[in-house]
């Protein structure tokens, strides 16, 4: 069962929130009963300047000014992660193609990882959805 999904938009601007609302809101309504959540290096505008449009997210804040954008990040994101209280998520959604960025953000605990990042290469298991909320894991 999927609970607790995460996205994460490098970019963070208003532009690159009105592109993937579309995206949320298909697994919004996939995953009716699942919490989602936002990871940007800005502000998230799904609840501000976008909050007409009812999407209403939850902002992920870790204290890391442009979470991903430094090497360093690798050696402090598990210990934000069990500071901010931060459970493991049941899918990640990179929206970004920065080898760095999604490196980092694979240290977040997951059960499946999407990512175009170097050509898929990241993806440890690919999940595929059907109609009827089925769910078909392929490894």
């Amino acid at each position: 069962m999927i609970n607790r999904v995460l996205f994460y938009n490098s970019g963070g601007g208003i532009g690159d929130a009105i592109q993937i609302l579309p995206l949320i809101n298909s697994l919004k309504e996939e995953f009716n009963k699942a919490n989602f959540y936002y990871l940007c290096s800005h502000q998230n505008h799904f609840n501000t300047s976008l909050g007409e449009l009812n999407c209403n997210i939850t902002t992920i804040n870790l204290d890391i000014k442009y979470f991903g954008f430094r090497w360093w990040h690798l050696f402090v994101i598990k210990k934000k992660l069990k500071n901010k209280n931060i459970k493991k998520f049941d899918i990640i959604i990179d929206l970004q193609s920065k080898f760095r960025n999604s490196l980092i953000l694979k240290m977040i605990p997951h059960n499946f990882f999407i990512s175009t990042c170097f050509n898929f290469f990241l993806i440890n298991q690919v999940l595929l959805l059907k109609k009827k909320l089925k769910l078909t894991i392929l490894f």
